[in-house]
């Protein structure tokens, strides 16, 4: 029986693998909303921004006590290590993408986004449509990754096609920035706005981080 299967083998892993599925869904929520706070973003819905993103940060909060609980569960009962081990790498993976998600829109909130070229806010959108289209790729493997790990590997493939096209937009991105910098009067601004898009851009990488780990354990099944 391969490692995927084994730490589901009796209730007591599946218990602990079903919270690790609520975890991954209160990231995805997180995901969600960062493309909503990228929405009032571009259109210059400075309220709007803030009221998102509180409910990010809320999510985020709820996503780290489940995080904590999946923890506990690890410590609690009878697991080989290499299960713990496998567990921890996938949850604590999974758990950078929404902590990136947070940090993108935090630095957003400093900046006011009418002062922010229109072109360049609706690039921004455009990279996290990107980043968001990836995430139901990384869903769609963690689900399929009991019940059909091929499945789980071509979803999987499918997050790290989206995280090099993330890359190589990002790359054209920050250049459109850093021409923006050298006209803008408020440098703050703009550095938060550069920096706000590499969390973006790692945030697509902790999803290929993540995929690279369901993968690991697919092929072991």
């Amino acid at each position: 029986m391969g490692r995927s299967y084994r730490w589901l083998g009796w209730s007591r892993q599946r218990e602990v693998y079903k919270i690790c599925i609520k975890h991954f869904d209160k990231i995805i929520e997180v995901v969600k909303e960062l493309r909503e706070f990228i929405i009032k973003f571009r259109e210059c819905d400075v309220e709007g921004c803030k009221k998102v993103f509180d409910e990010i940060f809320r999510l985020e909060r709820e996503a780290d006590n489940i995080k904590e609980n999946i923890i506990f569960e690890l410590c609690r009962g009878p697991l080989h290590p290499i299960d713990r081990e496998d567990i921890m790498r996938l949850i604590l993976t999974i758990d950078d993408i929404a902590a990136h998600a947070k940090s993108a829109a935090r630095k957003l909130i400093y900046v006011e986004p009418c002062y922010v070229p229109e072109d360049i806010r609706e690039s921004i959108l455009k990279l996290t449509e990107m980043s968001y289209e990836a995430i139901f790729h990384l869903k769609e493997a963690v689900d399929n990754l009991i019940k059909k790990p091929t499945i789980s590997i071509k979803e999987a493939e499918k997050v790290e096609r989206i995280e090099e096209e993330v890359d190589e937009y990002r790359v054209n991105l920050i250049a459109g920035i850093l021409k923006w910098g050298d006209k803008a009067d408020l440098v703050s601004h703009w550095l938060m706005v550069k920096e706000a898009v590499e969390n973006i851009e790692n945030m697509t990488d902790r999803m290929e981080d993540t995929a690279d780990v369901i993968r690991g354990l697919a092929v072991t099944s």
